[in-house]
């Protein structure tokens, strides 16, 4: 994924310490102990150990009344693939499409959450420092920035999937957690041009989005080019996670 060059010139020595094994508590209290947190059965032991509500319990939020169903219900119709990891580097949550048949931008499945950070990213490649840095850039608030966004070449000038994390913040201010939000760009944009009558055109003078010209075909007009369904058959054939900060492999 493209970084921003702020995130780039971050110490090494600074964000590799980030704990990816989530050993720690978490700063609101709501870490579950006692509880092997990389069980694939995490959510249903953590949630019988703590009297979770679920189904038709009301769950009394800062300006609504909503059973837990109806949270569901919203969360999975939600546009875009989100998650949820705490300030104790465990992944709590993430929600999961309505359709079974939808094929996740950012891999995710039901086993992984309770995961830690460590446990849901391959150690590949540069995975794990790049989240680590992502993580403790958010974590620290590194130059005032509470978000992040990376875009993801895909090889086609029709598709801009972009990786967007935000600092979540208690009410005094306190760093409690990230959430990720995952999305094709593309269909706001098309939508945005033919509502206004504008259109796309490439900016020869333009300092920055070279690379994804460069890899991209701009007469595609839909689906991946070459580049990513090569990617994609590969896929079939030994599926690999995807590098994004949180649920990004199958957990085993």
């Amino acid at each position: 994924m493209a970084e921003p060059k702020w995130l780039q010139n971050m110490n090494s020595e600074e964000y590799l310490k980030e704990d990816f094994e989530a050993k720690g508590k978490s700063v609101a209290g709501t870490t579950i102990e006692g509880i092997d947190k990389n069980d694939p059965e995490w959510l249903d032991k953590a949630a019988k150990k703590v009297n979770a509500a679920e189904g038709n319990d009301y769950v009394k939020l800062d300006c609504g009344l909503l059973t837990v169903n109806q949270i569901d219900w919203m969360l999975k119709n939600t546009f875009g693939e989100l998650t949820f990891v705490d300030d104790n580097n465990q992944f709590l949550w993430y929600n999961r499409p309505k359709d079974p048949n939808y094929k996740m931008k950012a891999k995710r499945v039901p086993a992984q959450v309770g995961d830690t950070m460590g446990a849901i990213h391959p150690d590949v490649r540069d995975v794990i420092p790049n989240a680590k840095k992502v993580v403790y850039a958010l974590r620290t608030k590194e130059g005032g920035h509470d978000d992040v966004w990376m875009p993801v070449p895909t090889g086609n000038l029709k598709e801009l999937v972009l990786h967007y994390y935000h600092r979540v913040e208690d009410d005094e201010g306190n760093y409690v957690g990230i959430y990720e939000w995952v999305q094709d760009l593309y269909p706001f944009v098309k939508y945005f041009c033919e509502t206004t009558g504008q259109k796309l055109v490439i900016d020869e003078d333009a300092t920055t989005g070279a690379t994804y010209r460069r890899n991209s075909d701009p007469d595609a007009q839909t689906g991946a080019s070459t580049k990513a369904e090569l990617e994609e058959k590969k896929e079939e054939v030994k599926p690999e996670p995807d590098d994004a900060t949180s649920g990004a492999s199958y957990h085993d």
